[in-house]
């Protein structure tokens, strides 16, 4: 049992994990992440754009949810007819959004 197996993370926090100690996935995920979610079992529409940028000992990147102003209710994708439900406006309640993807929300959430 790794520790890993030990800890309540999501699937995308394991993903993380696994990716600052495997030099080969670390590769494959930041050349072709929506390949790499997908291969770990996310399901990802064609017209999403995913990145993952890559922390150094220097330099952290926090990511931001899109700004909606200061009432997201009347705002925003989800809230357009025919858009469907939505969860982008709350990462820390969808840690495997890929809003999520790189933030601390997906640590929050565990």
């Amino acid at each position: 049992m790794s520790s890993l197996d030990m800890l309540p993370l999501t699937k995308l926090d394991r993903l993380r994990m696994e990716s600052s100690n495997n030099r080969e996935l670390r590769d494959r995920f930041l050349n072709d992440p929506a390949g790499v979610l997908r291969e770990a079992g996310f399901a990802l529409s064609d017209s999403v754009n995913i990145q993952v940028i890559e922390d150094d000992e220097t330099t952290h990147h926090i990511t931001l949810p899109p700004f909606v102003g200061t009432d997201p209710a009347p705002q925003g994708p989800s809230s357009q007819p025919g858009s469907g439900p939505s969860t982008w406006e709350c990462t820390t309640c969808t840690p495997t959004t890929p809003i999520a993807a790189g933030s601390l929300a997906s640590l929050a959430c565990v």
